[in-house]
C-alpha cells in the first residue's frame, strides 16, 4: 500500500486572501508625500546646477588671472640650435612664433610642420618648457653637390644654380659654407624647373647622386664635374682633370674597375687622361704624355718674333693686306701640342727620339 503524498490544504485564492495586509491610507497624506519628494528633487537639481556654472565661472576667471594673463607664462627665451646653415630668424618666422606672447598659445605641432616645410630642413623638434622657454633643435639636409646650369660658370654666385642632397631634394641656402664651395657640381641639366623642396627622379641625376656618395670617402679619385648632357653616361672630370665616362648602373663595379686603372697607371709612374668605363673588358685608357708637354713649350719659348719687312713700312697697302701676304706660320705637330689642346687618342708615330705612350687596355 502506498503512502499517501503530501498535499496543500488550502488553494491559491485562499493562501493569496491569507497575506493580505488590510491598511487604510489618507489621500492628504500621500499628497503631502509626493509633494516632499517633487521638492526634494527640484532642490538638488537647482543645487547642483548653481555648482557646476559656478566652478565653470570660477574656473575660467582662475585660468584667465594665473595663466593666460599671468606674465610668468609668457615666452621670454627661445633657445635654438641646428646643424647647418639655417639662422635664427628663419626658422622664427616660419614657424610664426611671437615672444612676449603667453607660451600656451603655441601650437607646438603647426610650428613644428611650418618647419619641417622648409626645404633646408630634414626634422625639427619644438619642445615648451615652462615656465617661459621654447627649444628648437633642426637637423638640416646635408647637400652633396651643386646642381648648375652652365660648366663654366660659379654656381655659388649664380641664381640659376641649386644645392642638392643625397636623396635627391633640391636646397637654396641664404648663408652658404665654407665646406658647400668644394662640392663636386653637376652641369648638363635644365634647372629651370627646379623647385626648392622638392625630388628630382631623374635616372641620370639619381645616378650622378649615387657615384658621388659611394666615393665620398675616396682619396684616389675625386669628381670634380660630372656632365650628365649625354643622357646615356656621366663625364666625370676628377682632381686630376682626367675624364672617366661611367654607365649608369652598378657604379660600384665601375668604381672597382677605375681603382684598378689608377693603381696601374701609379704603378708605371704615369697618369690617366681618359677612361671609359661603359665598357666591362677591355677598358680603354689613355695617358697623359709629359715629355710632349715640355717639348712644344720649349718650341714655342725659343721660337723667335718674326721681323717686320722694310719695304711693308713704306708700302701704301692696308694692314690686312699685308697680312694676307706673309706666309702662314708652320702648324706645331700633334706630338708638340701645348697641354689645352691635348688629345684623348695619342699619336700613332713617333717624331725624332722621343718614345710614343702607347694606351694599354684594361682586362679585369
Amino acid at each position: 500500500m502506498k503512502p499517501p503524498a503530501n498535499k496543500r490544504i488550502s488553494n491559491p485564492r485562499q493562501r493569496k486572501q491569507q497575506h493580505l495586509l488590510d491598511v487604510k491610507l489618507r489621500a492628504s497624506t500621500e499628497r503631502s508625500r509626493r509633494f516632499r519628494a517633487v521638492s526634494g528633487f527640484i532642490f538638488k537639481t537647482i543645487i547642483f546646477v548653481g555648482l557646476g556654472v559656478g566652478a565653470w565661472i570660477g574656473g575660467k576667471e582662475a585660468l584667465r588671472r594665473f595663466v593666460w594673463e599671468n606674465p610668468d607664462y609668457y615666452l621670454r627665451e627661445i633657445n635654438f640650435a641646428t646643424d647647418g646653415a639655417l639662422t635664427r630668424e628663419q626658422v622664427v618666422t616660419a614657424a610664426n612664433i611671437v615672444e612676449d606672447r603667453n607660451i600656451f598659445t603655441l601650437d607646438l605641432g603647426h610650428a613644428r610642420a611650418a618647419i619641417e616645410a622648409m626645404p633646408q630642413v630634414e626634422s625639427a623638434i619644438v619642445q615648451r618648457v615652462l615656465p617661459n622657454r621654447v627649444n628648437i633643435t633642426i637637423t638640416e639636409r646635408r647637400p652633396i653637390a651643386w646642381v648648375a646650369a652652365k660648366g663654366d660658370e660659379d654656381p655659388s654666385s649664380s641664381e640659376r644654380s641649386f644645392l642638392i642632397d643625397a636623396r635627391g631634394i633640391v636646397l637654396r641656402s641664404r648663408v652658404l659654407l665654407p665646406e658647400y664651395y668644394h662640392l663636386p657640381i653637376i652641369t648638363g641639366f635644365e634647372t629651370e624647373n627646379l623647385v626648392p623642396g622638392k625630388r628630382v627622379n631623374v635616372l641620370e641625376m639619381q645616378s650622378a647622386l649615387e657615384l658621388i656618395r659611394l666615393n665620398s670617402d675616396s682619396t684616389r679619385f675625386q669628381a670634380r664635374n660630372i656632365d650628365l648632357s649625354k643622357g646615356y653616361c656621366l663625364v666625370v672630370t676628377d682632381q686630376r682633370h682626367a675624364k672617366i665616362t661611367f654607365g649608369l648602373d652598378r657604379l660600384d663595379k665601375q668604381l672597382e674597375h677605375l681603382y684598378r686603372c689608377i693603381e696601374r697607371a701609379t704603378a708605371d709612374h704615369k697618369e690617366l687622361q681618359t677612361v671609359n668605363l661603359i665598357v666591362e673588358r677591355n677598358i680603354p685608357v689613355t695617358f697623359y704624355d709629359p715629355e710632349a708637354d715640355a717639348a712644344a713649350a720649349a718650341a714655342a719659348e725659343a721660337m723667335p718674333p718674326k721681323p717686320a719687312k722694310p719695304e711693308d713700312k713704306g708700302s701704301s697697302k692696308s694692314p690686312t693686306e699685308v697680312r694676307r701676304a706673309e706666309p702662314a706660320a708652320p702648324k706645331p705637330s700633334p706630338k708638340a701640342s701645348t697641354p689645352s689642346s691635348r688629345s684623348s687618342t695619342p699619336p700613332r708615330a713617333s717624331t725624332g727620339n722621343q718614345s710614343l705612350k702607347k694606351p694599354f687596355r684594361l682586362n679585369p
